[in-house]
């Protein structure tokens, strides 16, 4: 063997021997539904929720499907789930047994879920996690996260703007995972990057970044109050008295007062008025004068 092919044999050994104890990469684009190891002790995560039917137990046998209640081993917590649709939520962690097992080894240990880490980075490839940058140097943002349950679940991502809005979604599918996103038109502020599990929700975090620059401040729109229009109070009415129509007294007739009766005295002759016997005779004078010379 010459002294190259010995030396190529060398390193393809060393190929081999890194490729041997490389760790496997482990992607997962939707949450698991039943775990793949089913080998006693099964490995949960709190909040998650997934059939464990099938999980061996340490005493022989699987889980099923009846309602289960699982203790603690050498403690005295215990908690009861349907195995099926077995929701961890809330469940300490710690290990298991069925309660109906034949022994008190361990059947099922309630992990806490962790993500370890977010990194940020800018334009520059920057690390700008909980710092500031420029809002030109954020339109395009690198966002790495580190988390414990990658064999489980996915992440999802978040970013919300300075006015709480979301403005970009994306998502981390294993452990260690680098992924670049747009953020359109950043704004002077702080931007919220937040990692969680999709069915996982107890492994989450949230870290920040700062956009330099003045915050637009909202400046309130003056709504001119309107001035009251004063209601003119209507005047009253005068009341017209009515003027009294005059009503005519009647004048009270004098009643006459009786003509003294002259009572004659005898020996005087009564008569209408003073003279009235010499006219009458004279008038008759006249009236047949007058009729004779009518008649000639």
């Amino acid at each position: 063997m010459t002294r190259n092919t010995r030396r190529a044999a060398v390193v393809a050994l060393i190929v081999l021997a890194v490729g041997a104890v490389a760790l496997p990469v482990v992607a997962v684009t939707e949450p698991r539904d039943a775990p793949s190891d089913t080998r006693s002790p099964v490995r949960v995560y709190v909040s998650e929720t997934l059939d464990i039917s099938s999980a061996q137990l340490s005493g022989g046998g699987t889980v099923g499907t009846e309602e289960t209640t699982f203790t603690a081993v050498g403690g005295k917590k215990s908690f009861t789930v349907d195995p099926t649709n077995a929701n961890f939520d809330g469940v300490p962690v710690g290990s298991y047994y069925v309660k109906s097992d034949r022994d008190v080894r361990a059947d099922l240990v309630v992990v806490r879920p962790q993500v370890y880490s977010i990194v940020l980075r800018n334009n520059n490839q920057q690390d700008v996690t909980g710092r500031s940058t420029d809002p030109g140097k954020l339109d395009r943002l690198t966002i790495r996260a580190r988390y414990s349950f990658a064999n489980a679940d996915r992440l999802d991502i978040s970013v919300v703007d300075p006015s709480s809005t979301e403005v970009v979604t994306a998502r981390i599918t294993e452990n260690d995972q680098q992924i670049t996103v747009d953020i359109p038109n950043p704004t002077p502020g702080i931007y919220r990057v937040t990692a969680s599990g999709s069915n996982i929700e107890a492994g989450n975090r949230t870290v920040t970044v700062r956009v330099r620059g003045q915050m637009a401040t909202a400046t309130p729109t003056a709504t001119s109050t309107p001035m009251a229009t004063a209601t003119p109070t209507p005047e009253p009415t005068p009341t017209v008295t009515p003027t009294p129509t005059a009503t005519s007294t009647p004048t009270a007739t004098p009643t006459p007062e009786p003509t003294p009766t002259a009572t004659p005295t005898a020996g005087t002759t009564a008569d209408d008025g003073p003279g009235f016997g010499v006219v009458a005779p004279l008038l008759s004078l006249v009236v047949i004068a007058l009729l004779g010379r009518y008649r000639r």
